[in-house]
Order: structure tokens, then sequence, then C-alpha cells
């Protein structure tokens, strides 16, 4: 008789380590603050200015902390201690929802304040983005990484559902209760982070004499002499960066689904509904082969899925075609989040980890961006289905080579 299941499965007990359940819980409360305040500070500037521009413009405050620090605190996270740059970045994102409650207090009503304040909050996003991965590896090793990635990214999806929603009901208390619990948030989750006191990483393979300057570049050549890992980051780029709606979705609740807050804390949350569903098939039946064709087949779902959406002026369909949209963009990011840790060393997963998230930031920042400023000149409806065409597009050049040049 075989060994019952799970019985010398690394990933069996993974809930069992302290250390990784403190991991998930700061994750999960880290990821809370910057969903939920995305969506307060998406609805708060919509009704300041009234202008899809201004949303673009959020978006481009979140990327430009990432273009501009994202591959220093890469290198950082190779030399301290990755959850010391966790606590680090929860403060930053305190101080910046703490200052996004005192301009509501004090009744601010112009848009660029609330712009700048939220390239300070983008920073502490970055630092976030980059150390929180990085950090996985270090607890797990890579035998039980795998099941961690899976866990990890249920736990983060988590917060993308319960993160609106939480931010729409407060929405209806007001602002100022809105941006009070987010900074409430973004406090617990530094004490918790800073209790867990995780050591540095190695740094073997780390020159004494290397300069900041030639470590990151040795941290972007890593990625580009590997094409497993710099296909892995770069394929989902402009799908991505394309189809992005995140910025609309306050103009889809207030102006085209009549829903109010309550409605854009569903819209935001519908994408992680289906992604956190993918994501426990996905831990259940691993892709184990022929990744690449699901992977093309995912994101023209995405693109067909936020087309329906676009054009959708029903909320309940609205929410399943995001959640369809969310489901496919699972896909990639299991993929890309386990070829890129799995193949990185130890030493380097601070840098090589920066890179991605440039990329990630790119498309997603980038992509809400280009969203809002599209809807401005040309439409909201218009921008979502040209980007939407742009996918399907995309999706088809990027099958060509598959067929031209089989593996």
């Amino acid at each position: 008789m075989g060994d019952p299941p799970g019985a010398s499965d690394p990933d069996a007990h993974l809930l069992k380590d302290p250390l990784f359940r403190a991991y998930l819980a700061g994750r999960l409360l880290s990821q809370l603050v910057t969903r939920m305040q995305a969506v307060v500070v998406g609805w708060h500037i919509y009704e300041i200015s009234a202008d899809p521009v201004a949303l673009g413009y959020v978006g481009l405050a979140m990327f430009v902390p990432m273009v501009l620090f994202g591959l220093l605190i890469g290198d950082w996270a190779d030399r301290v201690s990755r959850s010391l740059l966790m606590t680090l970045s929860s403060v930053i994102l305190a101080l910046a929802t703490g200052g996004f409650l005192l301009m509501a207090l004090s009744g601010v009503d112009q848009v660029a304040p609330y712009i700048a304040l939220t390239a300070v909050f983008g920073t502490g996003a970055a630092v976030q983005r980059v150390a929180l991965p990085a950090l996985l590896p270090q607890i797990l090793g890579p035998t039980r990484l795998a099941g961690g990635v899976a866990w990890a990214s249920s736990a983060g999806q988590f917060a993308i559902i319960v993160g609106p929603a939480i931010a729409g009901l407060l929405l209806i208390l007001g602002l100022e209760a809105s941006y009070g619990a987010t900074t409430l948030l973004a406090l617990a989750s530094g004490l918790l982070w800073w209790r867990l006191q995780i050591p540095p990483a190695t740094e073997s393979g780390v020159a004494a004499g290397d300069s900041m300057v030639e470590r990151v570049v040795e941290g972007i050549r890593f990625v580009w002499r590997r094409p497993l890992i710099l296909g892995a980051i770069s394929l989902d780029l402009f799908a991505v960066l394309l189809g992005g709606v995140v910025a609309l979705l306050p103009v889809y609740a207030k102006d085209i689904l009549a829903s109010g807050p309550l409605g854009l804390g569903l819209l935001r949350a519908a994408p992680a509904v289906g992604a956190v569903l993918m994501a426990m098939t996905l831990a259940r039946f691993p892709l184990k082969r022929r990744a690449g064709p699901l992977f093309l087949g995912a994101v023209a779902l995405h693109g067909i899925a936020t087309l329906v959406f676009g054009l959708s002026t029903s909320l309940s369909l609205s929410c399943l075609a995001l959640a369809i949209a969310g489901s496919a963009d699972m896909v990639s990011v299991v993929v890309r989040t386990t070829i890129v840790q799995l193949a990185t060393p130890a030493p380097m997963q601070g840098r090589v980890n920066a890179v991605n998230q440039v990329v990630v930031s790119a498309s997603n920042e980038l992509g809400d961006f280009r969203a809002g400023v599209m809807g401005g000149l040309i439409g909201v409806v218009p921008a979502v289905v040209t980007g939407c065409v742009a996918i399907l597009g995309s999706s088809q050049d990027l099958a060509q080579p598959k067929r031209a040049h089989p593996a």
C-alpha cells in the first residue's frame, strides 16, 4: 500500500512552520494596506477632479519610485535584513497614509498634493515589492518554495479581495475613516515585521570591493544572460501594459455602472476572486508541461474578458468578466514567480527580483497611466476596447515564434 497523500510531500506541513505563518500574516497586512489605499485614493481623486487623466497620474506617481529606487532597493535586499526592509516599508506607508488623513481632515481639495503624497506611498510600496518576494526563499529554502509561492500568492490575492471590499465599506463612513484604517494597518504590519527579525541573506558571490553600481549591473546582467528568467519577466509586459483598466474603475463605478464606492470595492476585488480560484487550482494541479501554450491562451483570455468588461453596463457581468481576467493573469504570475525564484541563487534574489518588479510596475502603473490618458482623450470605453484589441494582437504575435521555432 502506498503512502498516504502528502506523507512525503515537503509542502504538506508548511503552515506548521511559525516563520512561514508570520510571513503570511505580514504579507496579508502589508498588501491590505496597499490595496485599500488604491481604492480610497482612486475614489477621492476622481471625486475632486472628475477627470480620468488625474487617475492616470496616480498610476504614474506609483511607478516613478520603482524606476528611481527599485534597483537600489534590490541591492539593499541582498545585503541587509529583508524583514528590516519590510519594517521600513511599513513605516513609509504609515507616514504617507497619515499624511492623506491629515489632508482629508484639513479639507484639501486640490489634486497635486495627493499625487505628490502618492509618490511617497509608492516609495514604501516599492520597498515592499522587492523585499517581500525575496524574503520567501530565505524562509523556506528551495525544496519547499513551490508550495510556498502558491500559499503566498493566495494570501496576496485574498488581500486583493478583502482590501477593496473593506475600503468600499469604509468610504461609506468617510475618507477620514478610510485613511485612518490604512494607517493603523500599516503600523501593525511594521510591528510584525520588526518582531520577525530575519537575518541578512548570505553575501557569497558578492565581491567585497564591488560598488553599488557594479552590484546592480551584475543583477541586470544575470537576468539578461538567462533567457528563461528574461522571458518569464517580460512575456506578459505588453499584455498588462495595454490592457490595464484598474485606473478607470472609479469612472465605471461612478458614471457607467452607477454603483458607488461599494461597487468600486467589488470591481477592485473581482479580479482577485478569479485569481485566488486559479491559484488554488494551480496549487492542486501544478503546470508541469505545456506552460507556454497555456500562458498564451491565458493572455488571449485576459484580453477577451477585459473587452467584455469594457462594454458591459451591468455590475454583475462586469465583476464576472474581471474575475475571469484575474484568473487568466494568475497563470502568468505563478509561472513567472516560480521560475524567477527557483532559477536565482539566494545572494541575488533581491537584485533579480528588483528587475522583475520594475518590469511588473511598468506594466501595471504605466498601464494605469495609459488607461487614464487614453480615457481622457478618446473616452473611457474606447480606451478599454482599443487596449483589448492590442492584447489579442500581441498574443497572436507571441504565438507565431512558437510555431516557427518549436522548442
